[in-house]
């Protein structure tokens, strides 16, 4: 497990920080998820969302620093500088791309609650992709910890799916 998972909130921090959930669905544990990067921690403390949704939103104003679509995955920051990987799915290298859709670019810009990207969810689950999205935290080492909901549902652009700490 991740050193910066928080179990609950620290008893001091300079400021908190709270990231919305990019995807609607019941949340689990990293360590739960089939990816062996995120299973254990190597891509930073963060949650999953299992859902069978399309849509995949931003949880803060920002900007795209990278899109992956054979990973189905993009890295955004925040605009205090906050760095984040969300993706979908366990391996989904083998699809090349497929039924994964954004139209957004490196650089540009992004607001609160702005669809990331789409997919589409039935077609990935019939070829044994599992429908989970992962948010992580890729700059946590200047964090005090990153703290998870204690919700066992989110919805997207709704609901705190991250607490993080200074």
């Amino acid at each position: 497990m991740n050193a910066k998972q928080l179990q609950y909130a620290p008893d001091s921090f300079a400021k908190q920080f709270a990231t919305l959930s990019p995807f609607s669905g019941k949340v689990v544990s990293l360590s739960d998820i089939d990816d062996p990067f995120y299973k254990n921690g190597l891509m930073g403390p963060g949650a999953a969302i299992s859902s069978n949704s399309n849509t995949v939103i931003s949880p803060f104003a920002g900007k795209v620093i990278n899109i992956s679509p054979l990973d189905y995955a993009i890295d955004i920051q925040s605009s205090a500088g906050l760095k984040c990987k969300i993706k979908y799915g366990g391996d989904t290298t083998h699809l090349l791309g497929a039924q994964f859709v954004s139209s957004l670019k490196r650089g540009e810009q992004i607001k609160p609650k702005q669809v990331l990207f789409t997919v589409n969810a039935a077609w990935l689950k019939q070829r044994g992709v599992s429908n989970t999205c992962a948010l992580t935290i890729l700059n946590a080492q200047a964090l005090i910890g990153v703290l998870r909901t204690h919700q066992k549902f989110v919805e997207a652009g709704e609901d705190t799916l991250l607490t993080l700490y200074l």
